[in-house]
C-alpha cells in the first residue's frame, strides 16, 4: 500500500475497490455503461416529432435513463452482491463511517452516470445546434435526481436477496421512474401540476426540461422552485426510507 492509498478518505479507497470489482461484471458494465448511452445516442438522433416537444425534453429522458440505469440498477446489484458475500457485513463493522460506506459504495455508479451525462448532453447540443438555458439548474437537477435513484437503489436492495433477483427487482422502481418521466412529458411547461411532480423523476424531468429550453414565460416560482422544492422532497422521503429498510447482512 503506497502513502497516497494511505492518507486517501477512506470512501475514496472504497470506491476505488468497488470500481474494480464492477468492471468484472458483465451484467453491470452492459446495463450500466453501454445501454444507457445507446438509448441516449439514439434518442439525439430522433426525429423531429420527438424534438418538437423541446430539445429539453430529450436531455430529460436521456438524464432520466442514464442515472436509472447507471445508479439505480446498478447500487441495486451491487449491494445485493456485496451482502450477500457478507462484505456489507465487514464494512459495518470496520472503522468507516456509515456515511463513508455508503459514498465509496456509490461513487462509482455516480461517476460513471456523471460521464455519461455530459457525453449525451454534449453530443444532444451539438447535434441540434443548442445550448441549456440554465446550466447551474441542470446541474442541480442532475444532483437530485441522482441522490434519488441511489436511494431507490439501497431501497431496493433491502429485499434482493441476491445480484440475479435484482433483475426482477428493480423493476417496480423502473416502472415507477419512466411513468414519472412520461407523464411529466406528455404535459406542455405550464400544465404541470403537483402530482406529476411527486412521483419518481417526474420533478427533475421537469426541471431538466426547463434547465434547457427555459422557463417559456413562467415565473420563477412554477418554473423552479416548486419542481426544485418538490425533487428534493421525494429525494428526501427515499432517503429516510431507504435508511430504515436497508439491511446490511444477509437473512439467517
Amino acid at each position: 500500500m503506497n502513502a497516497t492509498t494511505q492518507h486517501a478518505p477512506l470512501w475514496w479507497t472504497l470506491g476505488i475497490a468497488e470500481s474494480r470489482l464492477i468492471a468484472r461484471n458483465r451484467t453491470v458494465l452492459i446495463t450500466a455503461a453501454v445501454l444507457p448511452l445507446l438509448i441516449g445516442f439514439a434518442l439525439s438522433r430522433s426525429d423531429d416529432r420527438l424534438l418538437a416537444g423541446g430539445v429539453g425534453a430529450v436531455a430529460a429522458i436521456q438524464m432520466g435513463f442514464v442515472q436509472m440505469f447507471g445508479v439505480f440498477f446498478a447500487v441495486t446489484m451491487t449491494l445485493a452482491s456485496r451482502r450477500q458475500q457478507r462484505y456489507l457485513k465487514r464494512l459495518r463493522t470496520s472503522p468507516a463511517s456509515t456515511a463513508s460506506v455508503v459514498a465509496g459504495l456509490a461513487a462509482p455508479s455516480v461517476a460513471l452516470s456523471l460521464m455519461q451525462t455530459l457525453i449525451l448532453l454534449v453530443f444532444l447540443g451539438w447535434q441540434t445546434g443548442t445550448v441549456p438555458s440554465r446550466p447551474d439548474l441542470l446541474a442541480l437537477a442532475f444532483v437530485i435526481g441522482t441522490v434519488l435513484n441511489a436511494a431507490l437503489g439501497f431501497l431496493t436492495a433491502s429485499f434482493t436477496k441476491n445480484p440475479e433477483a435484482a433483475q426482477v427487482t428493480v423493476i417496480p422502481g423502473m416502472l415507477a421512474l419512466m411513468i414519472g418521466i412520461g407523464w411529466t412529458l406528455m404535459q406542455e411547461p405550464g400544465g404541470v401540476g403537483l402530482a406529476h411532480l411527486l412521483v419518481p423523476a417526474g420533478a427533475v424531468t421537469d426541471l431538466t426540461r426547463t434547465a434547457w429550453d427555459g422557463t417559456a414565460g413562467r415565473g420563477f416560482a412554477e418554473a423552479v422552485a416548486l419542481p426544485g422544492g418538490a425533487a428534493l422532497a421525494v429525494a428526501a422521503a427515499a432517503c429516510v426510507v431507504a435508511v430504515k429498510l436497508f439491511r446490511w447482512q444477509p437473512r439467517a
